[in-house]
């Protein structure tokens, strides 16, 4: 059987893992923030799934600069720091290199006042962490167009299953919250 990653250097193969793993990681950030505020709601006990949202968060975070990071010492695709933390100015790819780096930059600040958040208050936290619903649809055209993967089956695969999950927690909570309306 021959070897399916001879040639490949290690670091292009890290750079797509961690960038799967980064998706799914950031698509299960959103899940469980979906599950406390759909809790907190019914006035069931949430903090086990807040647990794992802030832990997920910040493994999120982490996957995301393993992926930037090795892209800075890659030999098959180089990019500068500047192409990776300023969107739009990569050659490769630049639209959907940019979407990827905007939707890190609005997760950091998410994450930072998350830390603060008991010194400073919820006023910046809840700004910062209402920019950062953005980054999950960025994020996802980013895997989308910049994956080299995205269109293999299992990638495919995994797309479908975050976005229906997406889709389902959020239509359930519009609905809830169609229904606390009409109370």
């Amino acid at each position: 059987m021959p070897d399916l990653l001879e040639g490949v250097p290690w670091t292009w193969v890290i750079i797509r893992a961690s960038g799967v793993a980064a998706w799914l990681a950031l698509t299960a950030v959103v899940a469980f923030g979906l599950a406390v505020r759909a809790a907190k709601a019914s006035g069931r006990s949430f903090s086990r799934a807040l647990s794992l949202h802030r832990w997920l968060g910040t493994v999120a975070l982490l996957l995301v600069l393993v992926h930037m990071g090795l892209l800075l010492v890659d030999t098959y695709e180089h990019f500068t720091l500047a192409e990776i933390i300023v969107p739009f100015v990569a050659p490769w790819k630049p639209i959907a290199v940019g979407l990827g780096t905007i939707a890190f930059w609005l997760m950091v600040p998410a994450w930072l006042l998350g830390r603060m958040r008991h010194r400073w208050g919820d006023r910046w936290f809840l700004r910062a962490h209402t920019l950062a619903y953005a980054a999950w649809p960025l994020a996802t055209a980013h895997y989308v167009m910049a994956g080299t993967d995205a269109l293999a089956l299992w990638s495919l695969a995994l797309l479908v299953a975050g976005v229906t999950v997406i889709a389902v927690l959020l239509l359930s909570q519009a609905s809830r919250d169609e229904v606390r309306l009409d109370r």
